[in-house]
């Protein structure tokens, strides 16, 4: 019988004390044949993630008419649609060589193809298109993660990335709220609302802003656990500061609420899992106070003070959501509920009320796609916290706190969706994202099947 060697190779992911930011980007290089391609793909990847919350992109056939009902208003063409682009065109060759069995979600697919299939009973169909376009880019992000982030390497580089987003993100909107003003850098926007006094960074809306920070606070909550990677856990320290603070100007109130919650998932478990040391709860918990207490006049006014109607209005569009679901049982098609919510507005009882799609996104995708909609997305949101949930039992010190602190960021966004439309690019990519991460982490912390070689005499 011809001997077997089987060879056990090792990659523990982390970065010994001392590195540098740029070293923590660049990780470990492959063998000197792969390297052009290994780059070209570090550098794609890094564009796709960094520019999510930056959003250069451009909408083709823009409506503003329906922009201004919270309607997506056109097709959605950002630097990351062509670096995906590219990525695909690098990946797919490869892929069809080696012939791999293709990974992803069943439950996010049917919830894709209900969307793409609803173009056709849709009041509008175009408008059903724009988001079909949207959504697909997504899904197709996020089959792309699942399949090829095989390494600890691939999944500190993104999570890197999002840290600095985050960091950045909260500097520039500290930026703005001093200077009380609109900045600009090229294409992308800071935004300061000089009426209500919100800032919304360069995510376009405060809403927005928010739920991004309710998605990565609590990964970098959770990167200060993580082991072997001093320099990750003091980028994250700094992010999580001005994160914070950059939560708290948005004023939104649900994401405060997404926040607090998730936060708390991270802090429970990690005491649980003895991750958390005494001496870094007390720091954390007085970090969080302190925060409290220099932001207590702000966050008293948000919570407590005159709001101008706005959660009143809120209960007046579901009431419209719940009208419209009974007349459409299988709905209105995707990206439709500002097109037949119109119809509704105009009842005497809804006359004077704020018009705009509904705020809440359970009720938005109940009415637009229906009831096997609704499942589907729901299913894709249950999944992804059970195989979050599932890592956690796994031994890997790096990768763990990482999909704990993701999977505590979506289940406080589901808080957050309770109030908040939840159709921007920022936030639909990021989400599957998120997902698409812990899928990839348990694929990678997965226990490896071991075999045993018996010699024929």
């Amino acid at each position: 019988m011809p001997n077997r060697t089987v060879q056990l190779t090792t990659v523990d992911g982390a970065f010994a004390d001392g590195e540098s930011t740029a070293e923590l980007l660049g990780s470990q290089s492959p063998s000197s044949n792969n390297i052009l391609a290994y780059w070209w793909r570090r550098i794609l990847l890094g564009i796709v993630v960094v520019e999510l919350p930056l959003q250069i992109d451009k909408y083709f056939l823009h409506d503003i008419d329906l922009a201004l009902t919270g309607a997506l208003s056109g097709f959605i063409v950002s630097i990351s649609t062509f670096c995906l682009i590219l990525l695909y065109a690098q990946w797919l060759p490869k892929l069809v060589i080696e012939s791999r069995p293709l990974r992803g979600n069943f439950a996010l697919t049917i919830y894709t193809a209900i969307v793409t299939a609803s173009t056709v009973w849709a009041l509008q169909p175009s408008l059903a298109l724009y988001e079909t376009f949207l959504l697909g880019q997504s899904f197709l992000l996020f089959i792309y993660i699942v399949n090829t982030v095989t390494e600890k390497n691939d999944v500190i580089f993104i999570v890197t990335c999002l840290t600095l987003c985050l960091a950045g993100e909260g500097m520039m909107m500290l930026l703005t709220q001093g200077l009380h003003r609109t900045l600009s850098l090229g294409p992308i926007y800071f935004d300061y609302n000089e009426i209500t006094n919100r800032v919304s960074g360069s995510l376009g809306a405060a809403n927005v802003a928010a739920s991004f920070f309710n998605l990565l606070i609590p990964l970098c909550c959770c990167l200060l656990f993580s082991a072997n990677s001093k320099r990750l856990r003091q980028l994250s320290a700094i992010a999580l500061l001005l994160g914070g603070l950059g939560l708290v100007l948005t004023l939104s109130r649900g994401g405060w609420i997404g926040t607090t919650f998730s936060i708390g998932i991270c802090v429970a478990i990690a005491l649980q899992k003895k991750w958390l040391s005494h001496t870094l709860f007390i720091k954390l918990s007085l970090g969080c106070g302190l925060l409290i207490i220099a932001c207590l006049p702000l966050l008293a006014e948000r919570i407590f003070g005159d709001d101008n109607g706005s959660a009143q209005s809120r209960i007046s569009l579901m009431q419209i959501s719940t009208l419209i679901i009974a007349d459409h049982p299988f709905g209105v098609g995707a990206n439709n509920w500002a097109v037949a919510g119109q119809h509704y507005a105009d009842r005497t009882n809804f006359r004077e009320e704020w018009f705009y799609t509904v705020h809440n996104k359970y009720l938005l995708i109940l009415t637009e796609v229906g009831i096997i909609g609704f499942l589907a997305f729901g299913a894709f949101i249950l999944t992804t916290i059970r195989s979050g949930w599932r890592i956690l039992g796994r031994s890997d010190r790096l990768l763990t706190p990482i999909a704990l602190g993701l999977t505590a960021g979506i289940c406080g966004q589901q808080i957050h969706m309770m109030g908040e439309i939840f159709n921007s690019r920022s936030q639909v990519q990021l989400l599957l994202l998120a997902a698409a991460l812990i899928f990839a982490i348990e694929n990678i912390t997965a226990p490896k099947s071991s075999s045993i070689e018996i010699e024929s005499p």
